[in-house]
């Protein structure tokens, strides 16, 4: 069964698009009304997956999750932040390590696209600032995707935060709790 969504139709991208130019001048009810897009995404998917579980599952994480000046280099993998505790990309490379899910990091959000389009996985969990999450809406509509905006940054795209028990819900609804086995992976 494939998944439908209301982001696969252009009149439905154009009327959020109609209300997000009317509610920009308040950036709050901006983003407000974008946390209810990805609070109904988040509904449709849920029911998505109670007829159809997932087998494959890719979670996308943007650059600004990890610290500023963190020499590791999380291009191929984030099996260096396993043991670390100074960025969140610690905390999410043990909780993907511990569901047994893939995890991107994100230095472009067109590569997160680009990856999701290719790996075709059967769910994505994804954290982004507010637009971002429209523009995945927009891009990969027919893969479902549980999204959360982040929950906080120093400044704009540097020292993100994710929020934690909100992503360990979501793995624990799509993974498979394992031993830690280091699969957590990035892509820039």
């Amino acid at each position: 069964m494939s998944f439908r969504s209301p982001w696969q139709s252009s009149w439905y991208v154009a009327w959020v698009a109609l209300v997000r130019r009317i509610l920009h001048p308040w950036g709050q009810l901006e983003n407000r009304y974008i946390e209810h897009l990805a609070h109904r995404q988040n509904l449709r998917v849920r029911r998505h997956l109670t007829r159809t579980p997932a087998s494959t599952v890719l979670l996308i994480m943007p650059r600004c999750v990890k610290k500023p000046g963190c020499p590791a280099d999380v291009k191929n993998s984030l099996a260096q932040c396993v043991s670390c505790q100074e960025c969140p990309l610690g905390d999410v490379a043990r909780l993907c390590d511990r569901y047994g899910v893939t995890a991107l990091v994100a230095f472009r959000s067109h590569i997160a696209f680009d990856m999701a389009r290719t790996r075709q996985p059967d769910v994505i969990i994804a954290s982004a600032c507010h637009d971002r999450l429209i523009k995945a809406l927009r891009s990969v509509p027919d893969i479902p995707a549980l999204l959360s905006p982040l929950v906080g940054m120093e400044k704009m795209c540097v020292g993100a935060w994710v929020d934690l028990p909100w992503l360990e819900d979501q793995l624990r609804l799509v993974g498979r709790e394992t031993e830690p086995a280091g699969r957590a992976v990035s892509n820039s």
